[in-house]
């Protein structure tokens, strides 16, 4: 019997795992599409330089993650499928900031209820080493999402009527967190 017809997800116990590991390839695809539409309505609607480059990051990590997936499935001879993605409209999806950051959020979201799904299919003595590397791609995931949550807030702080903020103010904190994220 040849790998490839051991090792593929046409028979068992295999077979289960197809549907949720698409999802998940979808999702992070569909994040860097995404965020790479939001990153050009920051740099270029809302005019914040360092947000856009914090948003242009994520976009480009999630192609990362993306990898990383993709090799826990190679580790069992597994082939990554690539699903299209959709197309936004930016003109629609994104009016404000609010607007970019919620979108962001539910991007983040969408792909915790993935990883989720795939780690369900996998937490069991079979795949256990897939489950754990699924469980760090979710922490990863948890980690981003409390980023843009956090910046969010701090978004709303700097903005706030009556508060010494304004977006520079807020674009200005976006520059500190990437200038730190270099000194690490």
């Amino acid at each position: 019997m040849k790998l490839k017809d051991k090792f593929n997800y046409d028979i068992e116990p295999y077979r289960s795992l197809r549907d949720s590991a698409r999802v998940v390839s979808k999702e992070y695809l569909q994040g860097n599409r995404c965020l790479d539409e939001a990153k050009e309505y920051v740099y270029i609607e809302q005019s914040l330089k360092f947000c856009s480059e914090i948003v242009h990051r994520q976009a480009h990590k999630f192609l990362e993650l993306l990898d990383t997936f993709g090799d826990l499935l190679h580790e069992r001879h597994l082939m990554q499928e690539y699903p299209d993605t959709e197309e936004i409209d930016w003109r629609v999806t994104f009016t404000d900031m609010d607007s970019v950051f919620d979108f962001i959020v539910k991007v983040l979201e969408n792909i915790g209820e993935a990883l989720e799904s795939f780690h369900a299919k996998t937490d069991n003595a079979q795949f256990r080493p897939m489950a754990l590397k699924t469980e760090e791609l979710m922490l990863i995931n948890s980690q981003d999402h409390t980023m843009f949550l956090e910046m969010w807030a701090i978004y709303d702080q700097l903005n706030e009527k009556g508060s010494a903020g304004s977006p520079t103010s807020f674009d200005s904190w976006c520059e500190k967190q990437l200038s730190e994220e270099g000194a690490e």
